[in-house]
């Protein structure tokens, strides 16, 4: 038997509060005993301890519990205490027993009934508690030996383990872990045990490719749990990855004719999306020709993105996630280059951090610039990568209805790059906006040499220059103010911008402009807007466009005016006829047919066509009557027709020949100038004045152009002969100077004299 010191050894104990409660756990092993010289049933490990014992009615219970190692002779008691001080105590434990002590190291056994009194010291406090005696039976207070567990296999999501059993009827219980964490799962089912069995257990539902930790540990029918087994680590198994990833691309051109960049993105697939480890990504290309298909192009990538030099036409692209079981579904993409379109990115990206109140990142932006020609947007995608270790990134998708996410779970000391993709219908995305961030100052950017660029009277044109944030300071918004006097004009800065214009501003004023970091100004520039050199000519130009106006209206006015109080009298000088009657050198024309003697011809009683004519009843009164009637003769309506012109050859000559010519008036003409060259003169109608026969009478008397009353029988019978020859031809020689009876006018009328169809001639 072995001889232990009778020296008590703290080997473990442990403090915790909660509140005001301790939990105290102590482990004394035998050889940490010692004997009390004046008690030789009491074992101490610290002799102090041996003094003597407070009344009973000092001392305070405690719920104690004790077990006893037999592997290791040892005792292990717990507890739990209130206090009102968190300061830390001095345990110690005392052992008595019934018997006399021999020696200390020999009262573990198995045999052996104990009372364990605890006997706690706050120096600090200069308090002492005693506890009540808390008896222990060794053999019921037993603790299981540590089980020792191996394993056996794993499968894609399950690993199998074993051990021996080394207590009698009791049973064992797992837990296991995750190697990237420190929570232990204790497995929901307890494996009966009983003395020197192996047993077998399969823990499940785990994921692939993961390592992962296991203990077990086993109790007696006393209830006394043994201590847990030293950990086993085992990895899972490789599963075929279950999901294709979520592809997106975008084409554009290059320099070289005929050639197009593909660039094709996607989510990086986790172990819960693809139901298996990710080892990397397997691109296909194959173009698609009119004539012959080209093999398949492959490449293998780890990262979510891939670029390709595709040619022009139709191609066919496929991506798929492989690990060591294999490869998993792909994704496939048809593409035409030659419909594609440069898509556009989102806009005013920005980083915040309110660390340490949130452990994230908030990442804002705008939406695309609406137009007819783009799509709209399906949703966003987000990914968040550490610029230490580019292979791993977080993705987040996003509604297209929402322009923020929050990247969660972000180490403090690492620095981020920062992606947000539009995603459009079709698979398509625009060019990512890429901002670099950290937990401790939001977004690692700053804007710098700011100054002024083009100035206007009116406008005012800032640019600045993006680079690396230098200080360890956090800014949530960079800004431009421009104010003048209470005045002021703000403008926000974008990762995305390098300039600005404040527009509206007043000529030839001095400005001052503000680079602001949230609300503290880092750098102040003067600037004066342009002179004005013309303000008198902006000043004049509405009285300018007043007089003019008013002028317009004048002129307007006087024009309706005179045409409506003046009207417009026909000048006789400026007429054809008068013009043509005042040209001095007229030629010999030809005769001219004005009227067709067959339209004046009426059927008498008899049935027959003759002419009828109206003859002079009376005389004229005087000569200055005659004169006056005369001017009454109108020749009406004289129309000429080309078909009835008849040319006499006596007259003849070079002039044109007139086929129309207006009305004739004779109002202007004195009757004593006219001579007829044939005595046949027919007047135009029954309403002629006695006047008007009178005057032709008298010109027939006073001309000799006019032949005598004898012969108009003659000329009548002629008449009803000829029925379309010349009735009247009338020579004016007035129309041209020194010449007799020059122009023939041959005129055609018929007079009815009364509907019963009486003719006189």
């Amino acid at each position: 038997m072995d001889i232990w010191s009778p020296k008590l050894h703290l080997a473990t104990w442990t403090v915790m509060s909660f509140l005001c409660v301790f939990s105290h756990e102590v482990t004394v092993r035998d050889s940490d005993l010692k004997l009390c010289e004046k008690d030789e049933r009491v074992c101490v490990t610290d002799l102090r301890d041996c003094a003597p014992r407070p009344p009973a009615s000092i001392q305070k219970t405690l719920n104690m519990s004790c077990c006893y190692q037999i592997s290791h002779r040892s005792m292990t008691c717990e507890w739990s205490q209130e206090s009102n001080s968190f300061t830390e105590s001095d345990v110690s434990l005392i052992f008595s027993s019934g018997d006399t002590i021999i020696s200390c190291q020999g009262i573990f056994n198995p045999a052996a009934v104990l009372n364990i009194t605890a006997r706690i010291k706050n120096y600090m406090m200069g308090r002492e508690v005693w506890s009540q005696p808390h008896t222990v039976f060794l053999y019921d207070a037993v603790k299981p030996s540590q089980p020792v567990l191996t394993v056996l296999g794993s499968t894609e999501d399950s690993i199998v383990v074993s051990w021996r059993s080394n207590v009698g009827d009791g049973s064992c219980r797992l837990r296991y872990r995750d190697n990237n964490t420190n929570t232990w799962t204790q497995a929901p089912d307890y494996v009966p045990a009983h003395q020197d069995q192996t047993l077998t257990y399969t823990i499940r539902d785990l994921l692939t490719f993961t390592v992962y930790r296991a203990a077990v540990a086993c109790r007696e029918d006393s209830g006394i749990w043994s201590d847990w087994s030293s950990d086993v680590s085992t990895r899972t198994l490789d599963r075929v990855p279950s999901r294709p990833p979520e592809v997106c691309y975008r084409v554009e051109t290059t320099d070289s004719g005929g050639s197009f960049l593909l660039h094709l993105m996607w989510k990086d697939l986790d172990l819960r999306d693809a139901g298996g480890r990710i080892l990397g990504y397997q691109v296909s290309y194959k173009p698609v020709k009119k004539q012959q298909l080209q093999d398949r192009i492959i490449q293998n990538v780890t990262d979510v993105t891939a670029l390709l030099v595709v040619e022009e036409g139709n191609c066919s692209v496929t991506v798929t996630a492989f690990n060591t079981a294999g490869c998993g579904p792909a994704a496939h993409l048809r593409i035409d280059t030659q419909t594609q379109n440069t898509l556009p990115s989102v806009r005013s990206l920005w980083v915040s951090s309110s660390f340490p109140a949130m452990k994230g990142l908030l990442v804002q932006w705008e939406s695309p610039t609406a137009s007819p020609s783009v799509p709209p947007v399906s949703h966003f995608a987000v990914q968040g990568r550490t610029e230490t270790r580019p292979s791993t990134s977080r993705w987040t998708k996003v509604g297209y209805n929402t322009t923020s996410t929050v990247i969660r779970d972000v180490d403090p000391d690492e620095s981020y790059l920062i992606s947000v993709f539009p995603i459009y219908p079709h698979q398509q995305c625009g060019s990512p906006q890429l901002l670099p961030a950290s937990l401790q100052q939001g977004a690692l950017m700053e804007p710098v040499q700011l100054k002024v660029g083009v100035v206007t009277k009116t406008t005012v044109t800032v640019v600045w220059v993006w680079q690396r944030k230098a200080g360890p300071i956090r800014v949530n918004r960079y800004r431009v103010m421009l104010t003048k006097a209470s005045e002021s004009k703000t403008l926000s800065l974008w990762p995305d911008q390098w300039q600005l214009t404040f527009n509206n501003l007043i000529s030839n004023t001095e400005y001052s402009l503000l680079l602001m970091a949230d609300d503290v100004s880092r750098n102040i520039i003067p600037v004066r807007t342009d002179f004005d050199e013309m303000p008198a000519v902006a000043t004049a130009t509405p009285l300018l466009l007043l007089a003019v106006t008013v002028l317009i209206i004048s002129i307007l006015s006087r024009t309706v005016y005179k045409s409506y109080f003046f009207p417009p009298i026909s000048s006789p000088r400026a007429s054809t006829t008068g013009q043509w009657l005042m040209d001095p050198n007229h030629q010999k024309t030809a005769v001219i047919n004005l009227l067709d003697i067959e339209d004046f011809q009426v059927t008498d009683v008899l049935g027959e066509k003759s002419l009828i004519t109206v003859c002079p009843n009376s005389q004229p009164s005087s000569e200055e009557d005659l004169h006056e009637d005369t001017s009454l003769l109108l020749i009406s309506h004289l129309i000429i027709k080309p078909s009835a012109l008849e040319l006499d050859p006596e007259y003849i000559s070079d002039a044109p020949m007139i086929t129309e010519h207006p009305l004739v008036s004779l109002q202007s003409y004195h009757a004593d100038t006219v001579s007829c060259q044939h005595p046949d003169t027919v007047l135009p109608s029954e309403e002629s004045s006695e006047a008007d026969a009178a005057v032709l009478h008298q010109t027939r008397e006073t001309n000799s152009c006019f032949p005598q009353k004898e012969e108009e029988s003659d000329f009548s019978e002629r008449l009803h002969q000829k029925e379309k020859e010349t009735a009247l031809k009338c020579h004016f020689p007035e129309f041209m100077p020194n010449s007799h009876c020059a122009y023939q006018i041959t005129c055609e009328a018929e007079y009815v004299s009364s509907f019963l169809g009486k003719t006189d001639v």
